[in-house]
């Protein structure tokens, strides 16, 4: 749900005509069927981004109408996630993700060369990973469940600023205002919203399947206020009212 939500926006959020053109171009959209990893660079260089299932990233652009590779690399592992964030907030995007063998990758969004990654063998497994200013100290940090932990990390260096005493086994999570009080909430798909700064529980919904397989947060009502969408297992959407503590779509 995620991909296709966030695919969807981006086409139809591009200017230019040239771009524009040739990104609704039914081989453009095919990336998104073919490959499981996909995504766009946003920012005074627009790009796009998937991953073959050997790990091989490529890096399109638009030239003269037509989109043309200008970049390979290899991260040499299925790529589990990935998505484009502008981490120092000059108005280009890096590409961060994770990929099947549990590595952090943080690349340029420019030219994918390093800004920093995890080695090999840190961790067994990654199930979720998000982004934000989860300190509250105007900088962006990565947040992420490596080995059933919560850990929080600079975003532009391989620093651990946090890491929770409890274990997670969510495979998904987003932050955001779910509830309307001014301070961003981590969500996890299993139903849990906890306070980003403090990291305390603030509510757990009553359902055993929890928010979904995936999530998203989006004001779908126009109240000012992030919703969750779920996608359970069965393919249903469903949609949370956090503020409300409710369910108020099935």
């Amino acid at each position: 749900m995620k991909r296709r939500i966030l695919l969807s926006l981006a086409l139809l959020s591009l200017v230019g005509d040239t771009v524009r053109a040739d990104l609704l171009h039914p081989r453009a959209t095919d990336f998104a069927a073919k490959y499981n990893g996909f995504t766009m660079i946003m920012g005074p260089t627009r790009r796009l981004v998937y991953a073959f299932a050997t790990g091989t990233l490529h890096l399109m652009e638009s030239r003269d109408g037509k989109l043309v590779e200008i970049r390979t690399r290899d991260l040499w592992s299925y790529v589990v996630r990935m998505m484009g964030i502008d981490l120092d907030r000059d108005g280009q995007e890096e590409l961060v993700g994770y990929t099947a063998d549990a590595r952090i990758f943080v690349l340029r969004g420019t030219d994918l060369t390093d800004i920093w990654n995890t080695p090999v063998n840190r961790y067994r497994e990654i199930s979720a990973l998000t982004f934000g200013d989860i300190d509250q100290d105007g900088q962006i940090e990565i947040v992420f469940i490596a080995d059933k932990i919560l850990r929080v990390f600079s975003a532009f260096e391989d620093v651990e600023e946090w890491k929770s005493a409890v274990e997670f086994l969510d495979t998904d999570i987003e932050m955001g205002d779910v509830d309307g009080d001014g301070r961003d909430d981590l969500v996890f798909n299993g139903g849990r919203v906890f306070d980003a700064y403090y990291r305390n529980l603030k509510w757990t919904s009553e359902m055993t399947y929890g928010f979904g397989v995936e999530i998203d947060l989006f004001d779908i009502d126009g109240d000012g206020i992030l919703e969750v969408i779920g996608e359970g297992a069965d393919g249903l959407i469903r949609i949370w009212d956090v503020d409300v503590r409710r369910m108020k779509f099935n």
